[in-house]
């Protein structure tokens, strides 16, 4: 089994897709992973691949070493997890981004519309908490905490102004 948790409006094929948003067309499974824990709706052990694109900043610290837990738990040994972030050091550091689109890419759109996408927009103005970012990752302190919750491998790339940490149980 695969999870693409947080999917918003990413549907992927072969994944169960999870979101907290009960409004977006396509979601397999509506799971506010801020106030449940994906442990109440998979076993530990049945999951081999745990896709986490843009969803972990949208927590509070303590809540993203939870559900990292909880994707470590979810994993079959051997299984992995991919977890994307906005790279809050390079944002910080970099002389390419000024600083009103910094604020942004640190702290999310919240209910700002950005007439990209009309489904996105709508979920947006109905659910404004899930798109505010609650925390900076680093890539140096992700590969910490996937560590010290138990990963026996991580390596962290950046991609743009974000960094995707690949773990493996």
């Amino acid at each position: 089994m695969k999870l693409n948790v947080g999917c918003g409006t990413d549907y992927r094929e072969g994944f169960v897709n999870i979101d907290g948003s009960s409004s977006l067309p396509k979601v397999d499974k509506v799971i506010d992973i801020s106030v449940e824990s994906l442990s109440a709706h998979f076993k530990a052990g049945e999951v081999e691949f745990i896709l986490a694109n843009d969803i972990i900043e949208h927590h509070f610290h303590w809540e993203a070493v939870r559900i990292m837990t909880d994707f470590y738990n979810l994993l079959q040994d051997g299984g992995k997890a991919e977890i994307r972030v906005p790279d809050a050091s390079y944002i910080i550091k970099s002389w390419r981004y000024p600083m009103g689109r910094k604020l942004i890419m640190l702290f999310g759109g919240q209910d700002i519309p950005r007439g990209k996408n009309a489904e996105q927009d709508k979920s947006r103005a109905q659910f404004p908490q899930y798109f505010c970012h609650k925390y900076g990752w680093t890539q140096k302190q992700m590969e910490a905490e996937l560590l010290k919750i138990g990963f026996s491998k991580v390596v962290c790339k950046r991609e743009r102004s974000n960094f995707i940490a690949y773990a493996t149980k």
